[in-house]
């Protein structure tokens, strides 16, 4: 297949050479949340190595318990949590104490520091922002997914820190999720009335100064992170849309028609836009038959659902190796290690004029977990594949 000479579509797929069900969901989910991650900072991160800076905007209450509430809402307030990654992990893997802490291998607050006001964390953001080395390297902000203690979003913004070789200073929205696996309607609501606190915390970011903002956001995540993007289209705020270098929705928990009325009313989208997607995650089929839907946006099967859209899908139906099948764009080694090789997620996944995309080229990729590439046009691969 002849590659057009613009793409405006590109799917991209990785291929190697389950039952859905609410028992076997809650099942998994409940396996994978025991133990779950905390904030409280622990004396045995005190000596292990450099912590990562993990900045967090939320609109989770302050508690002194647990540094954040289960699901309290109150207005957006700042934090830097600073954040000891083990040494000893494979990538993609975020591990939590069952035991006694060990900095070798579990994740780790070393300490928390709250910042009095949001004038605060601007001074704070721009100093941070002024330390760079290379003061154009991107600034990432992820938004976690459904049931997500605040703890677990921040751990896993400090994973793909970490994993991705990302040299900016990374800020995470800790939208308040009640963290437990049969909280989805309640996830859905507090997810929508977290938009506010989202779209101020861009605005505070872009006011100290930050330019090629990538927002990268999982599961039920993408639906706030999208909902904020038309809001502020709707409100003409170019200004801080004009800031955004990139948008990465990971499993994206969205209706596939939404997402088309979402991208019509924001118009142009920031680039890159890229989709990762599986048609294995077994979380979004759940969420399908929860919702009442064929799919959602993470486990697209055709490219009709999106076609037309400026957006690039990264298919990881075919990844055997990542931790977990509903985040495998962050817990497959094989895809940690592409994304990784240029030092700039940015750089990454963003595309030339030809469609060829930083370290994912238009051929056949010599990796175990990736061995076919496709870059066309949505309608071209439709025929193609028909």
């Amino acid at each position: 297949m002849s590659r057009p000479e613009t793409a405006e579509k590109q799917i991209i797929r990785f291929r190697p050479g389950l039952r859905s069900g609410v028992f076997l969901f809650a099942l998994t989910a409940l396996t994978a949340c025991s133990p779950r991650a905390d904030l409280i900072p622990d004396a045995a991160a005190r000596d292990a190595g450099n912590p990562i800076p993990i900045y967090v905007g939320t609109t989770r209450a302050r508690d002194e318990g647990t540094v954040f509430s289960k699901a309290q809402p109150d207005g957006l307030n700042y934090a830097v949590v600073n954040v000891s990654v083990p040494p000893d992990r494979a990538p993609g893997v975020v591990k939590v104490p069952s035991g006694k802490p060990d900095a070798s291998t579990d994740f780790l607050t070393r300490d928390v520091m709250h910042y009095p006001d949001r004038g605060a964390f601007r001074a704070a953001a721009r100093r941070a922002l002024a330390a760079r080395t290379n003061p154009r390297d991107e600034i990432v902000v992820t938004v976690h997914g459904f049931n997500n203690t605040a703890a677990d979003g921040v751990f896993r913004a400090a994973q793909m820190a970490e994993d991705f070789g990302i040299t900016g200073p990374v800020f995470h929205y800790a939208w308040p999720s009640r963290g437990e696996p049969l909280g989805y309607a309640a996830d859905r609501d507090a997810a929508l009335i977290a938009r506010d606190g989202l779209e101020e915390m861009l605005h505070d970011l872009r006011d100290a100064g930050a330019r090629d903002i990538v927002l990268v956001a999982h599961s039920m995540g993408t639906q706030l992170t999208m909902e904020v993007l038309r809001q502020m289209a709707l409100r003409g705020d170019r200004a801080t849309l004009s800031r955004l270098g990139g948008v990465v929705l990971m499993s994206p928990d969205i209706d596939p028609v939404l997402f088309r009325r979402q991208v019509e009313e924001i118009g142009d989208l920031p680039q890159p836009f890229v989709i990762f997607s599986s048609s294995r995650d077994p979380a979004l089929r759940l969420s399908a038959r929860l919702t009442g839907h064929d799919d959602r946006l993470g486990n697209i099967t055709s490219v009709d659902a999106v076609a037309g859209l400026d957006v690039t899908v990264i298919d990881l139906s075919g990844t055997k190796d990542a931790a977990s099948r509903h985040l495998a764009a962050a817990t497959s080694p094989t895809l940690i290690g592409f994304l990784n090789g240029s030092g700039s997620l940015l750089r990454s996944l963003k595309t030339d004029a030809t469609g060829k995309t930083g370290v994912l080229p238009g051929t056949v990729l010599l990796a175990q977990e990736a061995t076919a590439v496709i870059l066309a046009p949505v309608v071209a691969i439709e025929q193609e594949l028909e």
